[in-house]
C-alpha cells in the first residue's frame, strides 16, 4: 500500500540496461487452497450473502486438527479494539460519520458434516475450525461455511463510499501455518495481511448497473436486473473487488497481459493507462514475467493513495495531483511482484514488500527517463525528507526507535510506521545497490524472485539473494540497517 508519501517525498510535519527473466519458474497448484465462493450483493442493505467451500490441502509437516481463517471484516465492527482507521484519519475515512461493518458466519461443514462454528480472537477476528479427524501432511479437508458481509460507509480496502464499493479482504482466508497459525488482529498502521498462494472460483451475483473490476479475469452474463460475474484464477494470494455505477474503462495489452483502467471523472485515463503498461513492461524486464492474463488498475474512494491485490490495485480518488496518481500506480503494480508473486510476512516485517516496492517504483523512473524523475534527485529528496521527519521527532520526543524490524503494532504512529517502512527502507536498498554494483543487485533481485515466487519469502530469503550475487557479507550490512543501528546524517 502506498501512504503519505508525495512525488518529492515532501515531509508535512504534524500533518496526518536490464537482466530480465523469460518466465516466472514452473508450479503445481494442485496442492495449493481452492476457494470456491458463490455471493450475491445486495446494494439495498449493502450486505453481500455468500457460501464458500474451501478445499484446504495440510502443506506444513504437522499433523493439524484444526485450521484457523481470519475474519478480517470483524475489524470494523462496533467493539473491534483493533480499529482499522487511526484517530487522525476518521474524518477523512467517514466522511458521513463513523459506520460499521462485519462478518456474521451461519453455517460450517466439514466434511460435510455440520461443525460448530467457533469464533475467537480479541476482536471475534479468528474462526477457528475444529476437524472431525487429525489431518496429515499433504491431505486435504473440505470446508463449507455459509455468511454474510455487511460494508461499512468509510472509504477503506472494505467498505463503501460515494461511487464505489470495495470488496477487499471480505471473506475467510485461511491462516498462514508457520510453527502454529499466524492469528494477528488487524492494525490500522500498514497492511496486517500474510497468505498463502490459493486458487479461486468465484460467483458473483449483483445489479445489473453496476460494473465489476476484479481479480482474475471476468466473464459476464446478465439476465433481467441482475449481471453474474464467473471468475477463475489459479495461483494468487488473495481476492478482491470492487464495484461501481460510474466506471468507465479503456484497455490496451502488454506482453500478453491485457490492462484495464477504471476510472470516472478523470481527463488523464489514458497517460494513466499508458504508465500502467509501461510499469508492467518495465517490471517484466527487471524482475521476472508477469504471468496472469489480466490487470486491473481501480480509481475507487480510499483512505490512503492505493492498495495492491492480485491482477487488481486501488488508485485514492482523492488524489489531485496526477504526478502523484501514476506514482501510486507504478507502486502499486510493483507490488504484484513483492506481495503477490513474492509473498511476505507483512506484519512483521513491513519493509520487506513497502521498501522494496517503494525503490522499485524508483527503479521504474530510472529506466523510464520520459517521466521526467530524475532518480538522483529523488534519492536526494528522499533523504532529506528522512533527514527533517528524524530531526522533528526527537526534537519532540527526545528520541526515535530507527529499527525497521518490527510489527505494526509496535509503531507508534502511521507517519513512523511510513518513514522507517518506505522512505528509510528506499535509503537502505539504495545503499545496497551502492554496494554491491548496478548489475549484482538486479541479478539478486532475479534470483530471489525465482527462488521465491509464488512461495513466502522471509527476511534470510532476501538477504541470501544478497549473498549468492556478492562476494561482501550483506547480511551484517543489512542487519545494521534493521536494528537501527546505522545513523544516517545529512550530507555536508
Amino acid at each position: 500500500m502506498k501512504k503519505f508519501l508525495s512525488t518529492m517525498f515532501i515531509i508535512v510535519v504534524f500533518s496526518m540496461v536490464l537482466f530480465g527473466c523469460d518466465k516466472v519458474p514452473r508450479l503445481d497448484t494442485k496442492n495449493f487452497n481452492t476457494y470456491t465462493i458463490d455471493a450475491y450483493f445486495d446494494d439495498s442493505t449493502k450486505t453481500l450473502s455468500a457460501y464458500q467451500t474451501v478445499k484446504y490441502t495440510n502443506r506444513t509437516p504437522n499433523v493439524l486438527n484444526n485450521v484457523d481463517f481470519h475474519l478480517y471484516p470483524n475489524a470494523f465492527s462496533e467493539d473491534a479494539q483493533n480499529k482499522p482507521v487511526s484517530l487522525v484519519n476518521i474524518p477523512k475515512a467517514y466522511p458521513n460519520g463513523i459506520s460499521y461493518g462485519g462478518i456474521n458466519i451461519t453455517l460450517l461443514k466439514v466434511n460435510n458434516k455440520t461443525s460448530p462454528i467457533n469464533i475467537i480472537g480479541v476482536d471475534n477476528n479468528i474462526l477457528s475450525v475444529k476437524l472431525n479427524k487429525d489431518l496429515y501432511p499433504d491431505e486435504s479437508v473440505t470446508i463449507n461455511m455459509e455468511y454474510q458481509v455487511t460494508l461499512p460507509n468509510v472509504n477503506h480496502r472494505f467498505g463503501y463510499g460515494g461511487s464505489t464499493y470495495n470488496f477487499g479482504n471480505f471473506y475467510p482466508i485461511a491462516c498462514v501455518y508457520n510453527n502454529g497459525f499466524m492469528t494477528k488482529p488487524y492494525n490500522s498502521n500498514g497492511d496486517p495481511f500474510y497468505s498463502d498462494m490459493a486458487n479461486y472460483n468465484v460467483k458473483l451475483t449483483f445489479d445489473k448497473d453496476f460494473k465489476i473490476a476484479s481479480t482474475g479475469e471476468v466473464k459476464l452474463k446478465t439476465k433481467d436486473n441482475l449481471s453474474c460475474a464467473e471468475i477463475k484464477i489459479s495461483a494468487v494470494r488473495d481476492f478482491a473487488f470492487v464495484l461501481s455505477k460510474k466506471f468507465q474503462t479503456i484497455s490496451t495489452t502488454i506482453n500478453n497481459t491485457k490492462i484495464t483502467y477504471y476510472y470516472y471523472e478523470d481527463e488523464y485515463s489514458a497517460s494513466n493507462l499508458k504508465i500502467a503498461k509501461d510499469a508492467i513492461k518495465t517490471f517484466n524486464e527487471l524482475f521476472g514475467k508477469y504471468p496472469y492474463k489480466t490487470l486491473s488498475v481501480v480509481k475507487t474512494n480510499f483512505l490512503h493513495g492505493g492498495m495492491e491485490y492480485p491482477t487488481l490495485v486501488y488508485v485514492s480518488d482523492d488524489i489531485v495531483n496526477n504526478l502523484e496518481y501514476q506514482n501510486v500506480i507504478v507502486h502499486e503494480i510493483a507490488h504484484q511482484w513483492w506481495y503477490n508473486l513474492v509473498g511476505s510476512n507483512a506484519y512483521d516485517n513491513a519493509w520487506q514488500d513497502e521498501g522494496l516496492t517503494e525503490y522499485s517504483t524508483l527503479m521504474f523512473y530510472q529506466q523510464n527517463p520520459q517521466y521526467g524523475v530524475d532518480f538522483k534527485e529523488r534519492i536526494q529528496s528522499v533523504m532529506a525528507s528522512y533527514m527533517l521527519f528524524v530531526d522533528v521527532f526527537e526534537s519532540v520526543n527526545g528520541s526515535l526507535d530507527t529499527s525497521m524490524n518490527r510489527p505494526l503494532d509496535k509503531y507508534d504512529s502511521e507517519m513512523e510506521y511510513v518513514y522507517l517502512t518506505y522512505v528509510k527502507g528506499t535509503l537502505m536498498f539504495d545503499e545496497i545497490r551502492s554496494v554491491m554494483g548496478d548489475k549484482k543487485f538486479k541479478k539478486a533481485l532475479q534470483y530471489y524472485f525465482n527462488n521465491n515466487c509464488y512461495g513466502i519469502a522471509y527476511p534470510e530469503d532476501l538477504i541470501y539473494a544478497f549473498n549468492k550475487k556478492t562476494s561482501k557479507n550483506m547480511e551484517s550490512f543489512i542487519n545494521s540497517w534493521l536494528s537501527g543501528k546505522v545513523v544516517l546524517k545529512k550530507a555536508s
